[in-house]
């Protein structure tokens, strides 16, 4: 039978151990299980390395080798390098931590990059792209044609369905009472009891293989959900699987998804720390838990998409990955692209500095404390993605910082550093598209003609955004393959300098500087207009060279003070109202994750009312008013008329539940849910109630004493007898209320 060719999307790829599946969708709907021989490799390099030694490591380990020369990323020169393809994908990290012992660390390249990034670097068959595919009869790419490229703002995408699965009600499944699984598709939804197992499962899989979705999104899937049916399914001997079987154009039946559940883990990030669950994807479609997915929740399926496509990594997989990851996934294929060997594991140590210079050089972005009060006709100016545009634009990267060709090169401000002026670095080459589209991105936002087409640009936009965010953590992040702290320092000096300059411009040309933060500035001028505001940006970007935008004009904002000394401000804490309506709001109680949602409803109230004020004298004459939704509040609170939900504290755990010794109201419901079977790990969730122990009655008080639970039940498990904590309750009333009442009080 002769070659055909389908045209359509590639949806996923899927390392099999001597090939790669590809999840082909068509133009005509129809999704096919596809394959591609492939075998995953790394390198061994080095002037050290002797070409015998590589031989007889490879004949032991049974893979094929292959002489070439890969580039050194620092010095740019070329070294003798081997290419080791293993025998099957399953051996890869095996036979990388086999090399790893034999030739040491510092010899290894290309060795931690999965297959089907590999594949898709290889080939240029990304996740998501459009593409010609020449199959044989057994389904066996012959060949391939990209007919689009990832870079395209416009690229066409297929129509995709989607279906969700979830526990009724809210909180973690673990956390409380058994409760039914509903399944939701095409506006319609089915409960299942979980009562009978097997009619359970053979419930679920009859109507999800009706609503056959491309996308099954699911709440606390990963943690609990799947688990718990691949449990119940084991037990009962009953068949069930996520996975969607697809036909080959041979005829065989494809649907085992042969990835193995990545194993949960808790890890540190930006200060806190962070509870992964283990993966649990399927084959033939998507499954993606909205709640072990930080970027589905921020950017949707849109955003991941963009990710998908321009990283190379499979879209499930990215959907439980940090944006650190994705970029660093980007730096990657840039780097093979050009030949040069990705390092194994971090090498470059930082340089040595003297105390006067680390003094010099690790000062982070410039931050100045504003004077507490309430200001109007304020202007915010908000550099335009500074880090990474100065990263662009300065050729900030490892390997060009303080170069050893062109000294000195450009220099880095106040700190004696320079970068190379003869190449550009791998960290600027891999920005540079991503703001520019990113700027494409919301320029098509703001000219979109419906509210979906508006949600779907901002959703992809959204995920360029965080790439470039975590783009300079990166740089100076002590185990990224591109990482060095120098190139760290030299980004944050710019930036300084660039906030100096625009602030030393603003008060050349009469505005009074107010306050600056990090890449954005406030300012202010008796009888300035939007248009004066405008002007001083347009004169900033001219003289720093870097693009800065005008975010809004205050009517009025209030710079709130710190809570343990009133005299100074907190840099990120305000509340102001711009022209336009709207209201920003900065570090009050509003924004932070543990407060409980009626108090969070008390103060949005209230910033809904200070918005209605276009001047100083308007939102003071509004503070009666606001005393009065306060008191309402509270006797809303005392009258028993707040259910227990929106009384809710939710706590994230910052260490193991037998670590907590303090006898707090989160601690006791650790120990309450840890005595009840449930498994908690360092940055787990827990929600749970202030409880007064004192009213409760009889069995129940009796019940939490024993179990030494004072102070706090959690709300999976609440069965009606307790007694919320009305004056602890009240009191965060009055605070929540208190914070914003003070901008009512203050002049300037």
């Amino acid at each position: 039978m002769a070659n055909r060719t389908l045209t359509g999307w590639l949806l996923d790829l899927v390392a099999r151990p001597t090939s790669v599946d590809l999840v082909f969708r068509t133009d005509d709907g129809t999704t096919h299980a596809l394959s591609a021989p492939f075998l995953p490799s790394f390198v061994v390099a080095g002037h050290d390395v002797r070409r015998e030694t590589v031989l007889a490591a490879a004949r032991a380990w049974g893979c094929r080798v292959g002489r070439g020369e890969g580039i050194e990323i620092f010095s740019g020169r070329a070294m003798p390098a081997w290419r080791l393809r293993v025998p099957v994908s399953g051996l890869f990290t095996r036979t990388v931590r086999m090399a790893e012992d034999e030739f040491t660390p510092e010899a290894l390249f290309n060795a931690d990059i999965s297959p089907e990034q590999q594949y898709a670097y290889a080939t240029g068959l990304y996740p998501l792209a459009r593409a010609n595919v020449e199959i044989n009869e057994d389904g066996v790419v012959q060949a391939h044609e990209i007919l689009d490229d990832p870079w395209d703002v416009n690229a066409p995408l297929p129509e995709l369905t989607t279906a969700t699965l979830r526990i009724e009600g809210d909180g973690h499944p673990a956390h409380g009472r058994s409760r039914p699984l509903l399944l939701s598709y095409d506006g319609r939804s089915y409960a299942f009891e979980q009562v009978d197992g097997a009619g359970l499962l053979h419930d679920l899989s009859k109507r999800l293989r009706e609503a056959d979705p491309d996308l099954l999104v699911t709440e606390y899937g990963d943690d609990y959900i799947v688990p718990t049916l691949l449990e119940l399914s084991a037990r009962c001997g009953t068949l069930f699987s996520l996975d969607r079987t697809l036909a080959t154009p041979a005829g065989n039946r494809v649907g085992k998804d042969p990835r193995k559940p990545i194993p949960p883990r808790s890890y540190m990030s930006y200060g806190k720390v962070v509870y992964r669950a283990a993966t649990h994807t399927a084959f033939g479609r998507w499954h993606i838990d909205a709640r072990n997915s930080f970027l589905f929740g921020d950017t949707g399926l849109p955003g991941l998409i963009e990710l998908a496509r321009l990283s190379g990594i499979p879209l499930q997989r990215l959907a439980r990955s940090s944006p650190g990851t994705a970029i660093s996934a980007m730096e990657v294929a840039l780097a093979m692209s050009r030949g040069i060997l990705v390092p194994f594991k971090k090498r470059e140590p930082e340089d040595f500095k003297t105390g006067l210079a680390l003094v010099e050089t690790d000062k982070g972005g410039l931050t100045y404390l504003p004077r507490p009060g309430v200001r109007g006709n304020v202007a915010e100016l908000d550099f335009a993605s500074m880090y990474p545009s100065l990263m662009d634009r300065y050729n900030i990267s490892p390997e060009t910082i303080n170069c050893g060709c062109c000294d000195p090169g450009q220099p880095v401000p106040g700190i004696g550093a320079h970068t190379c002026t003869r190449r550009r670095g791998i960290i600027p080459d891999t920005l540079a598209p991503i703001l520019e589209k990113r700027r494409q991105l919301k320029a098509r936002q703001k000219s979109a003609d419906t509210s979906e087409g508006k949600e779907a640009f901002r959703k992809r936009q959204t995920a360029l955004k965080w790439l470039l965010v975590v783009s300079f953590g990166f740089l100076g992040y002590r185990n990224a393959r591109f990482g060095r702290i120098e190139a760290h320092e030299a980004v944050t000096a710019w930036g300084r300098e660039k906030l100096l300059m625009a602030k030393e411009i603003a008060e050349r040309d009469g505005f009074s500087f107010l306050h600056g933060l990090t890449d954005a500035i406030w300012v202010t001028r008796t009888g300035a207009t939007e248009t004066d505001y405008l002007a001083l940006g347009g004169t900033i970007t001219r003289e720093t060279g870097m693009p800065i935008a005008l975010e809004g004009v205050y009517d009025w904002i209030a710079f709130l003070p710190s809570k343990q000394n009133p005299a100074v401000a907190v840099p990120n804490r305000f509340v102001g109202a711009f022209r336009h309506g709207e209201v920003k709001v900065r570090g009050i109680a509003l924004r932070r994750s543990d407060t409980p949602p009626f108090v969070a409803a008390l103060q949005k109230r209230m910033v809904g009312t200070m918005g209605t004020a276009d001047s100083l004298p308007a939102l003071r004459k509004l503070r009666t008013e606001l005393e009065a939704m306060i008191e309402d509040a509270v006797r809303e609170l005392r009258g028993g008329r707040v259910p227990p939900e929106a009384l809710t504290i939710a706590r994230r755990l910052s260490k193991a539940p037998d670590q907590y010794v303090a006898n707090s109201a989160a601690a006791a419901v650790t120990r309450e849910l840890c005595g009840r079977g449930v498994a908690l790990q360092p940055g787990s969730k827990i929600r749970y109630m202030l409880t007064d122990d004192g009213k409760m009655r009889g069995a129940s008080k009796r019940a939490v004493r024993a179990t030494a639970l004072p102070g706090g039940r959690s709300m999976g498990f609440l069965d009606g007898s307790e007694t919320p904590d009305l004056d602890a309750y009240e009191t965060m009333v009055r605070e929540a209320g208190a914070e914003l009442l003070w901008a009512t009080c203050v002049r300037g």
